[in-house]
């Protein structure tokens, strides 16, 4: 297979697109089916147990194993897994279905960073260029699915889930195997689990790749806070599925274009500064959103938030492209997706319970003051190693 940037751009486009786009439906099929905030919440939460647990050795698999072959079959789970929304008819067929989707959607994510961080070594405009077009897939996803959801009912939002996995089947075929090379003598599975584990811990020892996995967890856990229940909010003001789809969708054009504002931006700040200043802004469009309940305040604030979060993610993967060794890629992207998933599995637990407690729209705030000081936090132990 030849290395062509451009079936990464289009696989990142279909795999973190596959986020927003059942992030959208599946509370809003949940709450069709009587689900509380607080259900829907633990729901949304389940799609990042299974990644928060299992994402270091599938990282180490796809170095071990390939992009192509793992992607290529975890795809067509996904496929599969998106035609059996619909037979749900409860809390917990919905809980099993997320922890199941949303191990084989973060993979599929995992495969497509390794991938092009094995082939084009952290390149910052080959990294913008995946920044905008997986971007551009979250921001495409929520428009088209709000638009299904609303004409054509929530099976065909499913099937529609389907395709978009069977595409992104057919074009994993196309990447790059990339397998790292066979050590010796085979050790069983619970042991290169093990090894696995250890390595990867051990690699948190290092100041820059603590600091970026850190950022990355605040970051992705204001997105988590963000794509549950955002929709559950616009939900409780009567805004249609197309709009909700709309706000969330337009949230993540802004991404999508600003992802090249990392290498505007960098003539000036270092990485570092520009993870920590675009994560803050992040985490205050968040937190404004309790403020206000105006259609279009709301869609400013969201724009604010996609430009911030579109910021930091070429300047994660450049960052850690560069630097870490092509061996041993899946392995780091791997410990980044684990605690990433951490992050999306615990904050819209704490949003449930938030919002059982004073309502949805004061989620946003509670949460987000929570996500600020762990970022101060991360800012602090940045410092005291780098005064």
């Amino acid at each position: 297979m030849t290395r062509r940037p451009v079936n990464y751009y289009a696989a990142g486009f279909l795999a973190l697109g596959l986020v927003p786009l059942s992030a959208v439906i599946v509370p809003l099929y949940a709450l069709g089916l009587g689900a509380s905030a607080g259900q829907v919440g633990i729901i949304m939460a389940m799609r990042s147990l299974l990644p928060f647990l299992m994402a270091i050795p599938g990282g180490a698999m796809m170095d071990r194993y390939g992009v192509r072959f793992m992607v290529s079959r975890l795809s067509a789970a996904c496929a599969v897994l998106a035609l059996v929304y619909p037979l749900a008819d409860g809390f917990w067929p919905l809980l099993v279905l997320q922890l199941v989707f949303g191990l084989c959607q973060s993979f599929c994510w995992i495969g497509v960073q390794t991938g092009i961080g094995k082939s084009f070594k952290g390149d910052s405009l080959i990294t913008s260029h995946l920044g905008f077009w997986s971007m551009g897939g979250t921001f495409i996803g929520p428009l088209m699915i709000g638009v299904v959801w609303d004409y054509l009912g929530s099976t065909s939002s499913f099937v529609t889930v389907s395709a978009w996995c069977a595409l992104l089947m057919f074009l994993a075929l196309s990447l790059d195997e990339q397998k790292s090379p066979t050590e010796g003598v085979k050790s069983s599975r619970r042991q290169q689990m093990g090894s696995d584990y250890g390595e990867a811990f051990r690699l948190l020892k290092e100041p820059i790749v603590f600091f970026v996995i850190a950022s990355s967890s605040v970051r992705l856990g204001a997105v988590a806070l963000q794509t549950s229940f955002l929709p559950v909010y616009l939900a409780e003001l009567s805004f249609s599925a197309s709009q909700i789809g709309l706000v969330i969708g337009v949230s993540a054009a802004s991404s999508a274009v600003s992802a090249f504002l990392n290498n505007v931006m960098a003539r000036w700040w270092q990485p570092e500064r520009i993870l920590a200043v675009f994560i803050l802004i992040a985490l205050l469009a968040l937190t404004s959103m309790s403020a206000t309940s105006s259609f279009w305040a709301l869609m400013a604030l969201n724009v604010l938030m996609g430009i911030a979060i579109g910021t930091t993610q070429p300047a994660m993967f450049s960052v850690l492209g560069a630097r870490i060794p092509s061996e041993i890629q899946g392995l780091i992207v791997g410990l980044r997706t684990s605690m990433n998933r951490m992050a999306t599995f615990v904050i819209p637990l704490a949003a449930g319970v938030a919002a059982e407690l004073a309502g949805t729209r004061y989620t946003f705030v509670w949460v987000g003051l929570l996500l600020i000081t762990l970022w101060a936090l991360t800012q602090l132990k940045m410092h005291l190693h780098h005064p």
